[in-house]
C-alpha cells in the first residue's frame, strides 16, 4: 500500500513539474537569440513582448502547431513572473473562454510566444532599428 501511494505522489510531482516548464521550437529559439542580441533584452522579456504582440492579432492560436520542441526551455515563473494571472486573464479574454491551467500553460502561452516571436522578428527586419522598433510596439493604432 505504501509503495502505491509513493508511486502516485511521484506521478503527481512529475505532472506538476511538467506544468512549470515550456519548450519552444528551434526556429523560434534562433529568432529569440537574434532579437535578444539586436535589442539588448533578455529572452524572457522578448517572450513577454511576443505574447502581447500575438494578442493584438484577432485570430486564436488554438490551431497553431509549432514545428518542434527542440528549442529553449523556460520556467513558467521566468516567463510570466508575478503577473501569471494577468497573462492568463488576457489569454482567456482573447480566446473568449476560460481556459484550464493545462490549456493555458503550456499550450496557449507557448503558441502566443511562437506566433508573437515571428511577428516581432518580421517587424524588426523591416525597421532594423532597436529604438524605432521598440517605439513602434507602443503604437496601438498600428495593429
Amino acid at each position: 500500500m505504501k509503495w502505491t501511494k509513493l508511486k502516485t505522489d511521484i506521478s503527481l510531482i512529475q505532472v506538476k513539474w511538467m506544468l512549470t516548464k515550456l519548450k519552444i521550437s528551434e526556429e523560434m529559439s534562433e529568432y529569440l537569440d537574434y532579437l535578444s542580441n539586436k535589442l539588448g533584452l533578455r529572452r524572457n522579456i522578448i517572450c513577454r513582448l511576443a505574447v502581447g504582440r500575438s494578442l493584438a492579432e484577432v485570430k486564436s492560436v488554438k490551431d497553431f502547431k509549432p514545428k518542434n520542441s527542440s528549442g529553449f526551455e523556460f520556467n513558467r515563473y521566468t516567463l510570466t513572473g508575478e503577473s501569471d494571472s494577468i497573462f492568463k486573464a488576457l489569454i482567456n479574454q482573447h480566446e473568449g473562454r476560460k481556459l484550464t491551467d493545462d490549456q493555458y500553460f503550456p499550450k496557449f502561452l507557448r503558441n502566443h510566444i511562437e506566433r508573437g516571436v515571428v511577428l516581432l522578428y518580421e517587424e524588426y527586419e523591416k525597421i532594423n532599428s532597436p529604438v524605432d522598433f521598440l517605439v513602434g510596439l507602443v503604437d496601438f493604432n498600428k495593429y
